[in-house]
């Protein structure tokens, strides 16, 4: 449903005058939470990173992260930023389409070095096929639509590309840690 400043601000227990003290709009009090949001999306996926665990072991584990955020934000509300807050929308896809790049090329890196990702494999373009495949799943109008939600499709992409990019070593290691 719609969130109008009366409701924001009974949730939130504040007067509407006290709301605008602290966010000019609505807009604004979405651009502050979807702000926190990829913050902490980044610090996770940072820790993770930097672990000493296998290359494949951080894929499992940022997949499973990654369809967990993704799974908190419903289609309604990315249509309302898109339609409301084109800036901010374009914003978020900016995020995504960086941190998926950096992300998975240095999980790829890491990978070939380990022998669990194939080294014939153009990384390259690898990304660029699952960044395209996650920018068209991640139009809100879409997905809502659909059956699955956001965290799934994600995770259902990221799988069926990495399954294909890791080698016979990486994709036991892979399925073992799926279960």
């Amino acid at each position: 449903g719609r969130s109008s400043v009366d409701e924001i601000a009974t949730y939130l227990a504040m007067s509407k005058k006290t709301f605008y003290k602290f966010f000019s709009s609505k807009e604004d009090l979405v651009q502050q939470i979807m702000e926190r949001f990829m913050g902490s999306v980044r610090g996770n996926v940072e820790r993770i990173l930097l672990s000493d665990k296998s290359a494949v072991e951080k894929l499992s584990e940022i997949i499973a992260m990654i369809g967990t955020n993704a799974g908190r934000l419903s289609p309604a509300f990315g249509q309302d930023i898109q339609r409301r807050i084109p800036q901010l929308w374009k914003h978020i896809e900016e995020f995504r389409r960086q941190r998926i790049s950096e992300v998975f090329a240095r999980l790829i890196t890491q990978g070939v070095n380990e022998g669990t990702m194939r080294p014939d494999m153009n990384a390259r373009v690898f990304l660029m096929c699952v960044l395209g495949s996650i920018d068209r799943i991640m139009q809100p109008h879409l997905l809502a639509n659909e059956s699955f939600s956001v965290g799934d499709a994600v995770k259902e992409i990221l799988n069926i590309f990495f399954r294909g990019g890791l080698t016979q070593k990486g994709r036991d290691q892979f399925e073992q840690l799926q279960h």
